[in-house]
This record gives C-alpha cells, structure tokens and sequence, in this order.
C-alpha cells in the first residue's frame, strides 16, 4: 500500500504498532511504508497529535539552495578558517551541527564570492579571520560530564569513531569502525578494506541492536568521535536520525578536547593497535583482509569474554561479565541466549577452573 492511501486515523494505527512492538523495521514491512514515511508521521504526530497526520494541501517546494545572509555569513566564515574544504565537506560539516543546507546552496555562495576553487578560498583565508560562528543546535548537557569514573552502568556513554590503522602488506588497508562501552570497556569492531564500503549505520541495525536486545540493556547517550575525514560516514542521508530516534538514544558529535572521557576509546584503540595489528604486521601466515578480519574476530572475543580488566571499579572481571550483570538486574533470563554467547562464558569458567 502506497503511503498516500494512509488517513490519519489508519497512520495513528501504524504508530501504535511500532511502539507496542519496539520495532520499526517490523512495522515498515508490515504495513508497505519507508522507514523516511514512518518518521515523517512520527515526527507530525510528536508535534501535533492526530491533527499532525491529516493530509495537507502540497506546499511550494522549499529551495534548499537559497540561503539566508546570516548564513551565508556563517559559510563565509567557515572558509575563512577551513579554506581547503570546498562544498561537500562544509555540507557534512554544517549537518552534524544541525544545520541541514543543500550542497549546492553552498556551492553557490562559494561561486557568488568567487570561492568555488581552492586557491581562491586559500587566498580569502590569508585576509580573514573570521571566528567560526555556525549555529549549533542546544546540545543536552551530558550528566556524567566528562569523566568517565562518573559513568555507574553498561549503555549509559557509548562512544563510537572510525580510524583508519594503515596500509599493511599482503592485505592492504584497513579502516577500523569501533563502538566502545564506557563503563563495561566491551568493545565491538567492524573492520573494512575500503572506504568507500564504510557502512555505519547498517553496521548499527544489524550488529548493535541485536546485542542490545540479547542482552536486554539500552544506550542512553552515544558519542561519536568528530573527525573530517570521516564524518560524512556518520551523517550521510538519514541513518543517524532514524536509529536514534527509534532507539531513544542521545547523540552527539564531540571533538577530542572538547570531552576526555574520549580518552578511553582512544586507550582501546592504543590497546588494539600494539597486541592485535602489531601481532598481524609481523605475522606472515596472515596475508590477506579476510584472514585478519578472522583474527581479529578471535582477538576481540577473547578481550571482551575472556581478558579481566585491570583497574577501576570493574576490576578482576572481564567486559562481559560487567554487561551480565547489568542484564541480570534486568531480569534477563540466561537460557535464552544464543548458543555462540553460553559457548564463550562456559569457555571462561574452564579458564578460571585452571
């Protein structure tokens, strides 16, 4: 059924179904909507009711490539302070800000003040100085700061960035999305060949969520690592919206300087950098992306199921059994999880047993 043979009455339906059951996704194929429809009504229903789901008369279309003079002022600044960055870059950079102008609005206010090409920005910047001043949306005040000692249970600060480790021989590059769990130091870890295979937030849906639901916790606030280079990966059409929202979760872009509780991630990836792709460098035996994607596997496993922690409150456990625990206080019933799970916890009592 097409989107437009839906009348409020038959959308507050659909609403409902998706809240009841937890799961947008089920509720998208069950009813033959876009996961874009049914945010569209979530959105007009969070803000108007049922009033908000009427059909309405079609508007004029907006001109996303007109922009106001304050923000044209607000790009104009940009380049004064990133004149190597042309349209597209300052595009994404604009939207993790909350800021969602066309790509070709920009390009022509670049064009109007002859900035369209780099030398010109590169020569603008020599004679400006200009603050940045882009127009953040009002960010949450995070309630644990940015300590992380101050983080007390699993899902509570999730942070999660995109590095690329380097070019080794025999397989190539690899590019590194990790998402890492504060309080329990659980990591999970996708790795890519190519860059342009980079797939966030499909990763998100289909890995992440499935953890969260097996073990019956939830993210409360998810910080994402702001770098150039990859932020588009982060917000690139409509994902990070999307999943957010259906997850209730709270998001932020954070820079390095701007919150040190960055500084455990960055001590994960240091960790992972000199046991694992040391070990991969000096290895000749794994000579190819798929074989380090299975050690890497095999490494990760053996860190979050098997490898105790060896400071802070957490101390002497290892980052599953932190996670456990905190499912346990939920009522999570052990002989409900899967196989592979029960495998790598029996695994770790016969270690401990030795």
């Amino acid at each position: 059924m097409k989107s437009e043979g839906f009348n409020s009455h038959s959308k507050h339906i659909v609403l409902k179904h998706a809240i009841k059951h937890k799961n947008v996704s089920l509720t998208c194929k069950l009813f033959g909507i876009s996961r874009t429809t049914f945010y569209n009504w979530y959105r007009a229903y969070q803000k108007n009711g049922i009033a908000g789901l009427q059909s309405k008369e079609p508007q004029k279309p907006q001109m996303p490539n007109k922009v106001s003079s304050s923000v044209e002022r607000e790009i104009l600044d940009y380049v004064a302070k990133y004149p190597l960055d042309g349209p597209k870059r300052i595009y994404y950079e604009f939207k993790s800000e909350g800021l969602d102008l066309g790509e070709s609005g920009i390009y022509n206010v670049l064009k109007r003040h002859n900035l369209s090409q780099k030398r010109q920005r590169l020569e603008y910047s020599k004679n400006k100085t200009y603050p940045i001043s882009v127009k953040k949306k009002k960010r949450q005040a995070i309630p644990f700061g940015d300590q992380a000692k101050s983080v007390n249970y699993p899902g509570q600060c999730v942070i999660q960035r995109i590095d690329f480790i380097g070019k080794f021989d025999g397989v190539g590059k690899i590019y590194q999305y990790s998402i890492y769990d504060v309080y329990s130091r659980l990591g999970v870890v996708k790795l890519y060949n190519k860059k342009q295979d980079i797939d966030v937030w499909y990763f998100f849906e289909h890995k992440i969520m499935y953890l969260l639901k097996t073990f019956n916790i939830s993210i409360d606030y998810l910080l994402t690592y702001k770098t150039k280079e990859f932020l588009p990966y982060f917000v690139k059409g409509n994902m990070l919206i999307e999943v957010t929202d259906d997850l209730n979760i709270n998001h932020r872009f954070v820079e390095y300087e701007e919150n040190s509780v960055l500084d455990e991630m960055t001590d994960f990836n240091r960790f992972l950098v000199k046991d694992f792709y040391s070990y991969v460098e000096n290895k000749n035996s794994v000579n190819s992306f798929s074989k380090v994607e299975r050690e890497f596997q095999k490494f990760l496993r053996n860190y979050n199921f098997l490898t105790p922690i060896s400071k802070g409150v957490n101390s002497g456990k290892t980052p599953i059994e932190v996670v456990l625990e905190q499912s346990n206080n939920k009522g999570l019933n052990y002989e409900e999880l899967p196989i592979w799970i029960l495998a790598l916890l029996n695994q770790k009592k016969r270690v401990d047993v030795k």
